[in-house]
């Protein structure tokens, strides 16, 4: 969703009408929301154990590192190319954020199967 809406905001040309462009934007806004939901909490899943303080690290670590070195590197290329590039560049990133995804092992954790109905009343602590 956020990288078709990128895509296509790349060929949009000055004649085109406003709301067309408000639209890919609320679009390209809710999927950056549906990622930004469900990231950390991934990670979350997929951290054992102790080690859920060190992925969470990890994880804030390649999400500021983005944040800092994307200003630098769009506004490089939007200097030698042009504005025109912002669009392919952020098409470019999703595509390469979605490849990471491929070698994500496992999705969502299943629950447990409980040996009778009262456990589900146990509290863990």
């Amino acid at each position: 969703m956020l990288g078709t809406a990128f895509g296509s905001a790349y060929f949009i040309g000055p004649d085109t009408p406003t709301l067309l462009m408000n639209l890919l934007f609320a679009l390209a806004g809710i999927g950056w929301a549906t990622i930004n939901v469900n990231s950390f909490p991934m990670v979350v899943e997929l951290a054992r154990g102790g080690n859920v303080g060190k992925f969470t690290g990890y994880y804030y670590t390649a999400s500021m590192a983005a944040q800092v070195l994307t200003p630098f590197f769009s506004g490089f290329l939007m200097d030698s190319v042009g504005m025109t590039i912002l669009f392919p560049y952020a098409t470019i990133f999703v595509a390469c954020s979605f490849v990471t995804m491929l070698f994500v092992k496992h999705g969502d954790t299943k629950a447990e199967a409980r040996a009778s109905v009262l456990e589900n009343f146990d509290v863990e602590d």
